[in-house]
């Protein structure tokens, strides 16, 4: 029922969030055992929040023609598994915060209430599209937060970097879960539902998925600027830059679940490999 993909989607930006943090740190970071429970609460999170997403819209899902096949609709997986399944991943999201700065198990009833809101919100508004794009977003900023043990920076200034990040995160997950809300347009309009296709149709929708993802390169460039980052993350953006030119092409010929799915693991994926790169290089001067 929870794909590996899911995870994909945001852990690679999770982690390159943690790297620039310690670029950030002039490298000055020795607690390496982070990482570890940084991944573990990332799954833990995404597994609970996907799991409550599908119990909540089990009824709507079982009524879907496109995902009436889903686990819990057809019987797969009982509710009341997908219940225990919830909690035991909570119960992990939670140990796993605890073993990173307090700051972190401070937070984790905010990325508590996050994750079962976005649930909910498309019964009510067409916003739900950008709070899901800031539930990655968050956890973006999240990643730099388990390594700096603050959102702000040694002098304690607000450091602008990490909200960047966390924006263009934001705004690339809003823009492709609009994309992908176009195969449910006319199901949306029939259960009255608010998807931004389902409300203002699906040329517009995609007039606001490529304002998204315009967005998108340009506070990765923030990021890289407020950092002061090299050549190397820049080439990373111009690699962003021609992924999302190619999943808008893909939606235009209706290949919307090769857009989702694999386009969007590239460009994660491409980022966290130029931030390490980036990173890897800046360690050879300390």
């Amino acid at each position: 029922m929870i794909k590996i993909e899911h995870t994909i989607f945001s852990l690679p930006f999770v982690l390159s969030a943690s790297f620039l943090a310690i670029i950030h740190l002039n490298y000055n970071f020795d607690n390496w055992q982070n990482f570890l429970w940084i991944v573990l609460s990332l799954f833990a999170a995404r597994s609970a929040g996907m799991t409550l997403n599908r119990l909540i819209d089990s009824n709507i899902d079982a009524r879907n023609p496109r995902t009436a096949t889903r686990e819990i609709p057809k019987g797969d997986i009982s509710k009341k598994t997908a219940l225990i399944f919830t909690f035991a991943a909570v119960a992990i999201l939670l140990f796993c915060a605890s073993q990173l700065p307090s700051i972190c198990i401070r937070l984790s009833p905010i990325a508590m209430v996050w994750l079962l809101a976005y649930s909910f919100l498309k019964r009510f508004t067409w916003l739900c599209h950008f709070f899901l794009g800031t539930t990655l977003g968050g956890a973006t900023y999240a990643g730099w937060i388990a390594i700096t043990g603050s959102a702000f920076d040694l002098y304690d200034n607000f450091l602008w970097a990490p909200i960047y990040l966390s924006l263009a995160v934001s705004f690339w997950v809003a823009g492709f879960d609009i994309y992908y809300s176009l195969q449910d347009e006319e199901f949306d309009q029939k259960e009255k539902l608010y998807s931004i296709p389902s409300i203002f149709g699906s040329e517009k929708a995609k007039m606001i998925a490529r304002f998204c993802h315009l967005l998108t390169p340009l506070f990765l460039y923030l990021t890289a600027f407020d950092l002061g980052l090299g050549l190397v993350f820049k080439i990373g953006i111009l690699a962003v830059i021609f992924c999302l030119i190619y999943e808008q092409n893909l939606v235009e010929k209706n290949k919307i679940e090769e857009a989702f799915f694999t386009i969007n693991t590239w460009i994660s994926v491409l980022i966290l490999f130029f931030v390490v790169l980036e990173f890897l290089l800046g360690a050879r001067n300390f």
